[in-house]
């Protein structure tokens, strides 16, 4: 079992399955201008960023988000995707999380 799909199935036992989520997806890289490049790349795409200096002080956290319904389609093609960004790039996915989403019992 993928660590995707282990964590998706973690996701829907705490969550809503079915219903858009936000993501937020972790990629690190060794400078700030790289990390400025990609974030551009990335909102180009789609996704909302913010990049910032990662908690280790040294490399650049890009921390990108967007609203998908969570599948393991979705999660492997962006998977890809990010994965693709930052081998390119001399950086490092570090995964994503997803908001948990409760609902009250009447629906609302």
């Amino acid at each position: 079992m993928s660590d995707d799909r282990a964590a998706l199935e973690q996701l829907f036992k705490a969550s809503t399955s079915g219903a858009p989520h936000i993501l937020l997806h972790y990629l690190y890289f060794p400078t700030k201008e790289v990390a400025a490049e990609v974030a551009i790349h990335l909102r180009e795409q789609g996704f909302k960023t913010e990049e910032r200096l990662g908690a280790d002080s040294i490399n650049w956290l890009v921390l990108a988000t967007h609203e998908v319904v969570p599948s393991e389609e979705i999660l492997a093609i962006t998977r890809q995707m990010m994965e693709d960004l930052t081998g390119s790039r001399g950086g490092e996915y570090d995964g994503w999380e997803a908001e948990v989403l409760t609902q009250a019992p009447n629906g609302n």
